[in-house]
């Protein structure tokens, strides 16, 4: 044998035990300590991730709340009012960002909710014109204000409206004085054209207007007179009225007494082909239209002194030629007849039913009597009319 394994032989037992179960402690002990080391790296994560959760909970919250959340809203109907206006053509969308620029919905995400979740989808059925909201309305509330069209607050200005009703019944819808809106009507910036010559007479195009309750005058009138304007130049009214040997604003007369005299389409070509021979012929016009308008009346019959009453620039019968003036605010059948007028040989018409507008149109005086004769009848079986 060798030394070496002598040397192992001769070493005894318990020391070869002790050396083997300190070889065995050893790496037992060093197992624990790893042990003990992953247990701590699992605490700390833990600890981590409550220290994230408790620190950063708020912001988690806010976080999926604003993903995942109902949208921000107000609550109830809102505080104070203000008109809102939705124009034609918006779709949903837009109505929803108009809505929160104005401070009426507090997001849009709230009104496009409400509108995609209800069941009838009437948000298409929404109608443009103005209406009268709140500040910091729910969602809810204000969509149900837009779908119900009794809550539109447009003015619908009538064909042959004279200035001075437009003036009543815009102060009545606007809340304001009659003398307030009279001074947006002399305002330059209402844009009449210059051949309007400063008078805003006939140059409010009847149609919807958006018109509610705190609006400026200012600004509805100028709707009117530049949508009149807008029309009046897409008639070619300055090249046709050149054309005709006439002014634009010679144009603008006619139509006005074609307006208020001529009640349906084919009468008011009727009566433009009477005014333009008559005017042709130098004939006084003869229109008591003209004289209700200086008079601010309306009346089917007129006294002897008003027919008569030469100091009265508007009265055609004793003064040759146009009136100084529009009368009324005409359609665009009137524009289109006073640019147009038929041709033929028509002198003379009375309407013989002021109440249906049945009107008689003639080339002779003689047959003028008659058909005048059945005026005379029903104003007698219609006294006080």
């Amino acid at each position: 044998m060798s030394d070496v394994g002598l040397r192992m032989e001769s070493e005894p037992r318990s020391r070869r035990r002790g050396k083997d179960d300190n070889s065995r402690g050893g790496r037992r002990g060093r197992g624990r300590k790893k042990k003990n080391r992953s247990g701590c790296a699992v605490f700390v994560a833990l600890a981590i991730v409550l220290a994230i959760v408790g620190g950063g909970g708020y912001w988690a919250y806010g976080f999926l709340k604003d993903r995942f959340g109902p949208p921000p809203d107000y609550n109830g109907p809102g505080q104070g009012s203000l008109v809102v206006e939705i124009k034609s053509g918006w779709a949903t969308p837009q109505m929803a960002n108009e809505l929160k620029r104005v401070g009426v919905t507090k997001s849009v995400e709230a009104f496009t909710k409400v509108a995609r979740e209800d069941k009838d989808q009437r948000a298409s059925k929404i109608q443009p014109g103005a209406y009268t909201m709140a500040k910091k309305m729910s969602a809810k509330a204000a969509f149900e204000i837009l779908v119900n069209p009794k809550n539109k607050q447009d003015y619908i200005l009538k064909p042959g409206r004279r200035a001075t009703q437009v003036f009543d019944e815009l102060a009545k819808t606007l809340k304001v004085p009659k003398e307030q809106v009279e001074a947006a009507a002399k305002n330059p910036s209402i844009g009449l054209p210059p051949y309007a010559e400063g008078n805003i007479e006939g140059f409010l195009l009847p149609a919807s207007y958006v018109a509610a309750p705190g609006m400026d005058p200012v600004v509805v009138l100028k709707e009117m007179v530049s949508r009149a304007v807008k029309e009046y130049d897409k008639n070619g009214l300055v090249a046709k009225a050149a054309e005709m040997g006439k002014t634009p604003r010679q144009i603008i007369i006619i139509a006005s007494l074609v307006e208020a005299e001529g009640k349906t389409t084919d009468d008011k070509g009727k009566v433009a082909q009477v005014i333009y021979n008559r005017l042709g012929k130098n004939m006084s016009l003869g229109l008591d239209s003209t004289i209700n308008y200086y008079l601010n009346k309306s009346n089917v019959q007129l006294t002897t002194k008003e027919l008569n009453d030469a100091s009265n620039p508007y009265n055609t019968r004793v003064k040759k030629g146009l009136p100084p003036g529009p009368i009324s605010n005409p359609s665009k059948a009137a524009i289109d007849a006073a640019l147009s007028p038929p041709t033929g040989k028509l002198l003379y018409f009375v309407t013989v039913n002021p109440v249906s507008g049945e009107t008689k149109f003639s080339e002779t005086d003689a047959q003028f009597q008659i058909d005048n004769k059945e005026l005379q009848k029903w104003i007698a079986e219609h006294p006080g009319q």
